[in-house]
């Protein structure tokens, strides 16, 4: 009787089961779409901040031979160097960009952008900066 019952309640009216994956389906390209062109906005970004902010030291290819490296006293870091670059933190990277080189016991060289850059956008560059190693 039971059965029976739960069976005419289901046959009058729509499941909410099926609705839903039906609009999961529709949406979740959309999401990840969106992730997506997000993720690649700051990527970009970050490139912009790169070039105008860390290029005349580090270069534009990240190889540590911008133009303004052989005046430093220390070499700027060789992104594309993955040996090196691989024992380096993200944590570590963004506290360096963001307090500069002295505030980490390296290079006064390395200056700071805490002041210049929001710490998303720090972030941009850290992901950025992991570009130039290609293993």
């Amino acid at each position: 009787m039971l059965e029976s019952s739960t069976a005419k309640i289901r046959s009058k009216g729509w499941s909410w089961m099926p609705l839903a994956a039906a609009v999961a389906m529709i949406l979740a390209p959309a999401l990840i779409s969106t992730a997506a062109r997000a993720a690649e906005v700051d990527l970009k970004a970050a490139a912009s901040n790169f070039s105008d902010s860390c290029a005349d030291c580090h270069g534009e290819s990240g190889k540590g031979d911008g133009k303004k490296a052989a005046e430093l006293k220390t070499k700027p870091r060789d992104y594309t160097n993955c040996a090196e670059m691989t024992k380096l933190t993200d944590d570590y990277l963004f506290n360096v960009i963001k307090g500069g080189g002295k505030s980490m016991g390296k290079s006064k060289d390395m200056a700071d952008f805490g002041k210049a850059f929001d710490d998303g956008e720090i972030h941009g560059l850290v992901a950025y900066v992991r570009t130039f190693c290609k293993k």
